[in-house]
């Protein structure tokens, strides 16, 4: 569970921010009305906070001292201010503040919560920072490690393709516009050729009376456009701001490609997209298999305890793939009902045989307990190896191989060379 610290001397306050959070998030917050009551908790909890709001007028801190001792335990810090002095912000620049909320009403309280929601959602997105100036470099990946995003850097176009290559899941990257060589435009139109601009986001940094660059950078693919000598709120505002356009993107991508019950792409989405992954493997000679899955003997586990329980069989189909199939080059879908199919690429035979048994091995010993209910299953798969003509083809041909694991008695696998 994640931790949020409010420092606020105002029940009022602190009480409004509490509710809004654990009415929104499954996170614990603990209050203090001091820098004193704050030094107790810290020491209890060993400073792991994931975020502190803290008041700069405190009983025992009224000038923001609270600040400078948060700052020893590099948490994520968000000001409550109840004004718009622009000294505070010059102040505490340095410090490990990624924003200000101005205590003016109810909305100012949800902006705090959606900050704090931004910082926890970070802790899992990659970003790119691109200069061939290793000092600006560092000044960004101060930043960004300030807000737990996860930093990756390139010195030059060139390294940045290989670094975007090696880590597909990068969700956002910074460059700047005049590069030697390829300078950050054509970075920009190459990274185009290959992600969306609701895949992938880019904000093209340069000086602001460049426009320019500014209106060729947005025609030709970035996402946004910032003055190299910005301020550390504009930073974090347009930062927070291209990752929310870009989770809404994958929200709605997510209900039309997801399957509703276990999340994992539905038969929509594999057809879709598999054909590339298997034209892909087919035409450059890549190890490739396609697998089905399907659970024994399902209908009596509807029939014994009805469809809740089942859907609950099927979750845990869900939950065992993504333990050992969890990788970029694999996808999985459910094809519907009980039936599931993996596309498996850049692996040999060997280690795909050497992981199904695996697969098959925990449906066997696995148990799932539901109340007072203890229920087993295990599962049939089919495997081929052999491209065939066509996708389509390639998965009846694993289709047929399981089958045959049915028929020959269940919990088996078979495969197709």
């Amino acid at each position: 569970m994640k931790n949020i610290l409010i420092v606020e001397d105002s029940k009022v306050v602190s009480g409004a921010i509490k509710n809004l959070i654990e009415k929104e998030f499954n996170f614990h917050c603990v209050i203090c009305e001091s820098k004193k009551e704050s030094a107790q908790i810290l020491l209890k909890y060993k400073g792991k906070f994931d975020v502190a709001l803290l008041d700069l007028g405190l009983p025992d801190a009224p000038n923001g001292e609270i600040v400078d001792f948060i700052t020893k335990f590099n948490i994520p810090t968000i000001i409550l201010t109840g004004s718009t002095l622009s000294e505070d912000e010059v102040k505490f620049r340095n410090k490990n503040i990624v924003d200000y909320v101005i205590k003016d009403g109810s909305y100012s309280f949800v902006y705090a919560v959606s900050v704090i929601k931004r910082i926890i959602n970070n802790s899992k997105i990659k970003v790119l920072i691109v200069d061939d100036s290793n000092v600006f470099i560092e000044k960004i990946k101060k930043l960004i490690l300030r807000y737990k995003l996860i930093a990756y850097t390139a010195s030059s176009s060139e390294e940045a393709l290989k670094v975007l290559k090696l880590n597909p899941d990068i969700k956002l990257i910074l460059t700047y516009y005049y590069m030697p060589n390829i300078n950050g435009l054509e970075l920009t139109r190459k990274i185009r050729k290959k992600y969306t601009k609701d895949e992938l986001g880019i904000i093209v940094l340069s000086s602001n009376d460049d426009k320019k660059a500014s209106t060729n950078v947005l025609k030709y693919g970035a996402n946004d456009f910032l003055d190299k000598k910005f301020s550390n709120d504009e930073f974090f505002a347009r930062i927070s701001a291209n990752l929310e356009i870009l989770e809404l993107f994958e929200d709605a991508n997510n209900k039309a490609n997801r399957d509703f019950l276990t999340a994992m792409y539905n038969r929509r989405y594999l057809f879709q997209t598999g054909v590339e992954k298997y034209n892909k493997a087919k035409n450059n000679n890549i190890d490739f298999a396609i697998v089905i899955i399907d659970i024994d003997k399902f209908k009596n586990i509807n029939d014994t305890y009805g469809h809740d329980i089942g859907d609950i069989a099927i979750k845990e189909v869900a939950k065992i793939l993504n333990k050992h199939f969890n990788d970029y080059d694999n996808l999985i879908a459910r094809l519907g009902g009980e039936e599931f199919c993996i596309l498996i690429s850049k692996k040999t035979n060997d280690e795909v045989k050497e992981i199904l048994e695996k697969v098959r091995k925990d449906f066997e010993i696995n148990v799932i307990e539901v109340k007072d209910l203890k229920i087993k299953y295990t599962v049939s798969i089919g495997c081929s190896f052999n491209f065939g003509v066509n996708m389509d083809d390639m998965i009846q041909s694993a289709d047929n191989s399981l089958f045959v694991a049915k028929d020959n008695g269940r919990n088996q696998i078979r495969y197709r060379d």
